[in-house]
């Protein structure tokens, strides 16, 4: 417009030469006009246009500019390959920007005001989110990848991980690549289970694997794995960080979400012809979700309830050396069921105070039991380390029925308020405030029988322990941090995030006189303990873009002041460990991080990445609680345990080749003065003993491979693997350990779109056996499938059949030893857990906005780590 109007300037100055005194201050006024109309168009529309599922920037999306009394565009331009667009030369006004691209929901920013004063205006990151639209009863759907890259993390979508529907966090973890879960629920993230988790961004320090089972998949909308955190993130836990962000978005008005599942294993169904007790394979739950969305406001709520019971068959032998040269042999074999209660409610409120001020708060509750039984029967025996009778040693073969119980319990209270302003100079300040209280209980029950094997009946009762600890927390956190951004895109974080633990708690243990029917307390174990812990945490890093260059530099200190008392600091721990009533730690801690992303071309991007990092012990972990589990272990905790010290890099390829992309990721993480799970053997009852130490260093080598593939519009595949070596050396009871092995991994998801209604999904679990400090995990290897219907009539419904462990396979092992200084081995135990598959599950999931449009679309801070 602007050249047409240098065009007829000449044309203009001609008329007026000669028509001056005629039409003079007509044409004065029209040249001020034109002037005016000139220098009125230089305001700008900047911004950048991401995936909101992924979080991922969204190349050659359409973004338009409309006058606010208008349908007809007054500007626009298409997203570069990084997402970023700019409009420019937009009169001064009020205007609407519309961003829209094929597959995916268009979004739009309404009241966007170019003034005199502020004439550029940037928006930021919009999101535009994958579409489920019908045309003429087909629907279409926008196709996006499994997993995506970000300089700092991997992000996955989690409704592609269809059989893990129904089910927790922790069943969707598994279908990962870097995530693996043992028989016992337990989730490490690269081998280790030291990492933190995070709920929607906000810091958790529970027990990774209590939070995740209390997270209902069918909430979750993505899972971050950061195994290489920013300076702004906790420096806490080895493995890095995982993200789970759940579903908060929907169409405006009330977007309801309702789902139910109910399955088993009625052929792994059995009953212990000893105790009676019967052993029922079944699971069941459902979940209620809402969201009201309106202009500023969001609401959204939802309450979650699972339970499920998987049983199984756990066979042992374990072998202690005796004085004589001989060994004390126990062979095990019998049932072993396991339970998993959860339920939950949380409700949260977005409000948009004005355009330039957010504020958010939220209350969730989580209520867990998890426990096991165990029904073995123990032939006890001496003989050589072949279980040959040694002449001269009577074998004296003594049978044993040990029933016990374990379980746990936790209540979970946390609420958080969070407060943004943003400011015009492109700053702003975000001040966070949570608290959470918790109530964590142990409740173990363990009994002896003489058992006659010959007719196989139990006999009188032996032993009778019952131990119990109940260890209430609470903690708070706040955290204020400003951020300022410059004209060319670099940013500067300042944060300060202190945080407080309190944590009491009394253990009891108790033993039943079997001649008098009384039980009394055993005053050498009973124990107390109180800590306090707070960290203060402050942190600054920079980013910014230099050319294909984004860079993310960072540090971030801490500083721990820690008070572990004791409240019966002679008590009983066996080891024989100096005693004292009061551990302290206060020390300065420093975190740099440092990230380097490079983009090669439009398909290929280089990253770095580079952190320190820290990882204090649980409380669980230091408590002098001395748990007799069954018979033939006892577990203590260490009360003079120290943080380990982590050492992280990665170098990570991304490679597009047109919708195929692959992710190759080389990586070593050192860990020193790292704690490892230690046995040894306690004599006097001849039993082994399980302890926590300091006593090493650890390392991994290797590298990952994830491949996002696709076959048209028809077919979507996710594989990824990794292969490193790893190596534990150490000194454990005076004996020198060093033990490496060759780990590798293989995680494979398909996703078939039979038809438009009907979905088919099959992936497997792969993994190799693995040293640990004392003796090794077995390989492993599990498959699962699923077929889900949307039917064209039935508008929202979704129903769903899965088959879990449709090979049968889920059979996991292991073997622990010790050896003494002279090397000599002092016992050997072998465990073997079958658990009964395969476990069919039916669901079913209704989703409705009630604005007419369905829509498809399907927590506690500190508490949970010391569950």
């Amino acid at each position: 417009m602007v050249w047409i109007e240098l065009l007829l300037l000449p044309t203009v100055f001609m008329f007026l030469k000669y028509n001056m005194n005629k039409i003079g201050i007509v044409l004065i006024g029209f040249l001020l006009l034109i002037g005016a109309n000139v220098f009125a168009q230089n305001g700008s529309i900047s911004g950048v246009v991401t995936d909101q599922s992924s979080g991922e920037r969204v190349p050659f999306a359409s973004v338009s500019v409309f006058s606010t009394d208008s349908e007809i565009p007054v500007g626009g331009s298409v997203s570069s390959d990084k997402g970023k667009f700019k409009i420019e030369k937009l009169d001064f006004g009020e205007y609407k920007v519309v961003v829209s691209f094929i597959g995916f929901t268009a979004t739009t920013i309404n009241s966007v005001s170019i003034t005199e004063q502020k004439p550029h205006i940037n928006l930021g990151d919009i999101s535009i989110a994958p579409s489920s639209v019908e045309l003429e009863g087909v629907e279409v759907k926008g196709m996006a990848s499994s997993t995506s890259k970000k300089i700092d993390r991997q992000t996955y979508r989690a409704s592609d991980f269809e059989t893990a529907s129904g089910g927790t966090a922790v069943d969707v973890l598994n279908k990962l690549p870097a995530v693996s879960v043992s028989p016992d629920g337990t989730v490490s993230l690269r081998g280790t289970s030291d990492f933190m988790v995070y709920l929607n961004g906000k810091p958790t320090q529970m027990e990774a694997s209590v939070l995740l089972n209390q997270i209902a998949a069918s909430n979750i909308e993505n899972v971050e794995v950061i195994t290489v955190p920013t300076a702004r993130y906790d420096a806490q836990g080895k493995g890095g960080i995982i993200n789970i962000t759940t579903k908060k978005e929907g169409a405006d008005g009330l977007s309801i979400s309702a789902n139910g599942l109910l399955g088993g294993a009625p052929w792994g169904n059995k009953t212990d012809k000893y105790s009676g007790y019967d052993l029922t394979d079944n699971r069941y739950g459902g979940g209620l979700n809402l969201v009201y969305r309106k202009e500023d406001l969001a609401l959204y709520g939802g309450a979650n309830y699972n339970y499920k019971n998987v049983n199984g068959l756990r066979v042992g032998d374990a072998r202690l050396l005796q004085s004589n040269d001989s060994y004390y042999h126990m062979v095990a074999d019998g049932e072993r069921p396991e339970w998993y209660e959860n339920y939950s409610t949380n409700f949260g409120v977005d409000y948009n105070l004005t355009k330039m001020s957010n504020i958010s708060a939220s209350y969730y509750y989580g209520n867990r039991t998890e426990g096991r039984s165990a029904f073995y029967v123990y032939n006890n025996f001496y003989g050589d380390i072949d279980k040959k009778p040694i002449e001269g040693i009577d074998p004296e073969n003594h049978w044993i029925y040990n029933p016990n119980t374990d379980n746990r319990y936790g209540k979970f209270h946390t609420a958080n308020v969070d407060l943004t302003q943003k400011f015009e100079n492109k700053s702003q300040v975000k001040v966070s405030l949570l608290y959470e209280h918790s109530e964590l209980s142990r409740i173990l029950d363990n009994e002896n029988y003489d058992f006659d094997k010959p007719s196989d009946t139990v006999g009188d009762k032996l032993l009778h322990f019952n131990q119990t600890d109940n260890t209430p927390l609470d903690g708070f956190r706040t955290s204020v941090e400003f951020q300022k951004e410059y004209d060319n895109e670099s940013k500067l974080g300042i944060g300060f995030q202190p945080q407080f633990v309190s944590q009491k708690g009394a253990y009891n243990y108790d033993t039943l006189d079997v001649n008098t029917g009384e039980w009394g307390t055993n005053d050498k174990f009973n124990n107390d303990i109180e800590l306090s812990r707070a960290i203060y945490a402050g942190y600054i890093d920079y980013s910014g873009t230099f050319g294909d260059l984004s860079v993310i530099a960072g540090l971030r200190l801490e500083y721990t002041d820690q008070l572990l008392e004791i409240g019966n600091p002679e008590f009983e721990d066996i080891f024989e460990r100096p005693s004292q009533s009061e551990y302290k730690v206060q020390q300065l801690d420093w975190f740099p991080t440092l990230h380097l992303q490079y983009g090669l071309n439009e398909k290929n991007v280089l990253t770095f990445a580079a952190s320190r990092r820290i990882n204090r012990p649980p409380t669980k972990n230091m408590a002098p609680f001395l748990y007799r589990r069954h018979y033939e272990v006892y577990l203590v905790g260490d009360p003079e345990l120290e943080p380990e010290y982590l050492s992280n890099v990665e170098l990570s390829l991304d490679k597009k080749m047109g919708d195929q992309s692959f992710t190759l990721t080389g990586f070593y993480r050192g860990t020193d003065n790292a704690i490892f799970r230690v046995n040894t053997v306690y004599e006097e009852e001849n039993v082994l003993i399980r302890s926590y130490t300091n006593s090493g260093n650890v390392k991994a080598l290797g590298a990952e491979l994830n491949a996002n593939l696709t076959a048209g519009k028809f077919a979507k595949f996710f594989v990824g693997g990794s292969l490193y070596s790893f190596n534990a050396q150490g000194e454990v009871f005076g004996y020198k350990e060093d033990n490496s092995s060759t780990n590798w991994s293989l995680k494979g998801n398909m996703n078939l779109f039979l038809t438009q209604q009907l979905k088919y999904t099959l992936d497997f679990d792969v993994k190799s056996a693995t040293v640990t400090t004392q003796g090794e995990n077995y390989n492993y290897y599990m498959s699962n499938m699923a077929l889900n219907y949307t039917p064209k009539k039935l508008t929202g419904w979704d129903f769903s059949v899965k088959v879990l462990d449709w090979l049968g396979s889920n059979q996991t092992g292991l073997n622990t030893r010790a050896y003494n200084a002279d090397g000599q081995q002092i016992f050997y135990q072998e465990v073997e857990y079958d658990r009964y598959g395969p476990i069919v599950e039916l669901g079913v999931t209704y989703s409705l906005n009630l604005n007419g449009k369905s829509k498809k679309k399907a927590d506690s801070l500190f508490g949970k780590e010391q569950f």
